[in-house]
C-alpha cells in the first residue's frame, strides 16, 4: 500500500514538472520570439539623405524604415531634432512626413548660415502587438566651405555677367535711340530738300531758261548791231578812200602839168 501511494505521489510530481516546463518553455519562447522581431525590426531604419550642403539651399532628411522581412513600415511616427555644429538646437523633435514611397519619412529645411558638420538624431515610434517600439537613428551632414566659396565665387560671376549684359542692353538702346533720331533728322533734311531745295532749283533752271533766252535775243540784236554797223562802217571808208584817192589823183595831176609828167 505505501508503495502504491509512494507512486502515485511521484507521478503527480511528474505532472507538475511537466505543466510546469511546458508553460517555462512557452514564456521563453514567446520573449524570445517578441525580442528577436523586436530587434529585427530596429536594425532597419536607415539613413537615405545626403551627407553634403551648401548655407541656404533646400535640404532634407530622409530615412527608411522595414522589418527584419523587408517589409516597409507605413504607420510609424517619426520625428527628428538637428544640432549645429557647436551642438546647440537648430530645431527640435519636427514631425517627419511619409513620402511617396513606402516606408520613407523625411522633413525639409533651409540649410543655415553656419559652416560645419551637424548632427541629425531621429526617432520612430512603431506600435505593435499593442506595444509602442522606440527605433533610433543618427547622421550627420556638412554645410561646405568650399562650396559655399564656389557658389559666392559663381554668385559673383553671375551677377557680373547680368551687370555686363544690361550695360550692353543699355548701349544697344542707347545706340538704337541715336541711329533713330539721327534717322529721323535725315528723314526731315531729306523731306526740306525734296520740298524746299528742290523747287529752289527748279526755280533757278526756270530762271537759267529764261536769262538764256534774253541772251540769245541779246546775241540776235549784238548780231543785227554788228552787221548793220560793219555795213554802215564798210560804206563810210569806202567813201572816204574815194574821195581821198580824187583829192589824191588831182594833186597828183597838178604835179604832172608842173613837171610835163604824162598822166598815167
Amino acid at each position: 500500500m505505501m508503495f502504491r501511494s509512494h507512486m502515485r505521489e511521484n507521478l503527480s510530481d511528474k505532472r507538475i514538472y511537466f505543466v510546469i516546463g511546458i508553460i517555462l518553455l512557452l514564456a521563453i519562447g514567446t520573449f524570445l520570439f517578441f525580442y528577436f522581431k523586436g530587434r529585427g525590426v530596429a536594425s532597419d531604419l536607415k539613413m537615405v539623405s545626403g551627407t553634403e550642403y551648401i548655407s541656404n539651399e533646400q535640404g532634407q532628411i530622409i530615412v527608411r524604415l522595414q522589418d527584419s522581412k523587408g517589409i516597409s513600415i507605413t504607420d510609424a511616427n517619426c520625428i527628428v531634432s538637428l544640432l549645429y555644429p557647436d551642438k546647440s538646437f537648430f530645431f527640435v523633435d519636427r514631425e517627419m512626413i511619409s513620402t511617396t514611397v513606402p516606408g520613407n519619412y523625411y522633413v525639409s529645411f533651409i540649410t543655415p548660415e553656419n559652416e560645419g558638420i551637424y548632427e541629425e538624431y531621429i526617432r520612430c515610434t512603431v506600435i505593435r502587438n499593442g506595444t509602442p517600439r522606440l527605433l533610433q537613428v543618427s547622421s550627420s551632414f556638412h554645410v561646405s566651405t568650399g562650396l559655399n566659396l564656389i557658389v559666392e565665387v559663381s554668385r559673383s560671376q553671375r551677377e557680373q555677367y547680368v551687370a555686363l549684359v544690361q550695360r550692353l542692353n543699355d548701349l544697344d538702346s542707347n545706340l538704337t535711340e541715336r541711329i533713330n533720331s539721327v534717322d529721323a533728322r535725315v528723314y526731315g533734311v531729306q523731306n526740306y530738300i525734296d520740298n524746299n531745295i528742290m523747287n529752289e532749283f527748279s526755280n533757278v533752271n526756270t530762271q537759267f531758261g529764261s536769262v538764256n533766252s534774253k541772251i540769245n535775243d541779246i546775241n540776235v540784236s549784238i548780231s543785227d548791231s554788228m552787221n548793220g554797223i560793219e555795213g554802215r562802217l564798210n560804206t563810210t571808208m569806202l567813201t572816204n578812200f574815194s574821195e581821198l584817192y580824187q583829192k589824191f589823183k588831182s594833186s597828183y595831176n597838178a604835179m604832172a602839168n608842173v613837171f610835163d609828167i604824162n598822166n598815167p
